[in-house]
């Protein structure tokens, strides 16, 4: 089944790196609990994609309310905010047949590459797809005897985290990425997708016959979804890339995300001079700053 799920009037809601971790731990944790399989999974800027199975539709729903519901709820305390994050009702396409699942398959996991994020969708850290080949596709491996005390500090709580198969939430990612380099913030994020992970590789691969063939056929095959009507958005979504890296250089935001802890008047004030700092359009900015329409 096919699972498509937008946010309330399609705003940003994926920033940093520790939101799409404390997602993604949702997902896996909720996966396990409600016996849900996750085959492939694309969290979005503004929207997510989700290929999943199960056998009972009460636990589909159970398992969309504990991930949606858990990462609304941490999302809105790390801005201390409140309110619906995701759009009550969740697009869904069952799909019958070799053929309809692997062009499913295609087109979740191409959904990065077709907004303009990346040119393979296994060179895409969050289609989780390297992962099925290494436990550290993005970062170097981690040497225990020369990391630093605060790394190993943090993967010896990640690990406890995951051994109780508790999600993650963003002051424990704060603390822990804190005092860490760039290169030891990408070890431990490889290591907890990789500690946390829940997709069914084995059973995803089985379609293709290899991991080799299956990347092979997602390159050769953009896939299409008919079923589920998604916005088309021009110039993809690389612009909120470049919003961000304004934000950071221009007006000294350290985590972009705290723009959402400004005020109304002072998030307009900002939209206006990022129209002048960057190529995105005030319909983009007004997504990435949660601002409304009228």
């Amino acid at each position: 089944m096919h699972i498509y799920q937008r946010s309330v009037g399609m705003f940003i809601i994926f920033y940093t790196v520790s939101d799409f971790l404390v997602y993604f731990t949702q997902v896996c944790v909720a996966s396990r609990k409600h016996k849900v399989r996750v085959l492939t999974l694309s969290p979005m800027y503004d929207h997510i994609h989700q290929m999943l199975e199960t056998n009972v539709e009460s636990d589909l729903s159970s398992f969309e309310r504990d991930v949606l519901g858990g990462y609304s709820k941490a999302f809105n305390k790390s801005i201390g905010s409140s309110g619906h994050l995701f759009e009550r009702r969740f697009g869904r396409a069952v799909k019958i047949g070799l053929k309809k699942i692997k062009t499913t398959a295609s087109y979740v996991v191409n959904n990065p590459g077709e907004k303009g994020l990346c040119k393979r969708a296994e060179q895409y850290r969050w289609t989780f797809l390297s992962y099925a080949v290494s436990s550290h596709p993005f970062s170097e491996k981690i040497d225990l005897s020369k990391a630093s005390r605060p790394l190993r500090r943090a993967l010896k709580e990640a690990d406890l985290c995951r051994s109780e198969d508790k999600p993650l939430n963003y002051k424990q990612l704060e603390r822990w990425f804190k005092p860490l380099s760039k290169k030891e913030k990408n070890q431990l994020t490889d290591h907890i997708i990789n500690k946390y992970n829940c997709i069914d590789y084995e059973h995803l691969i089985s379609f293709y016959g290899s991991y080799e063939k299956m990347c092979l056929a997602f390159a050769s095959n953009q896939g299409s979804e008919f079923d589920i009507e998604e916005e088309f958005e021009r110039g993809g979504h690389m612009v909120y890339n470049r919003i961000s890296a304004a934000l950071v250089k221009n007006h000294s935001f350290s985590n972009v995300k705290e723009v959402l802890k400004l005020s109304v008047p002072k998030r307009v004030e900002l939209m206006y001079e990022l129209l002048y700092e960057t190529d995105a359009e005030q319909w983009q900015l007004m997504k990435y700053l949660h601002l409304k329409k009228g």
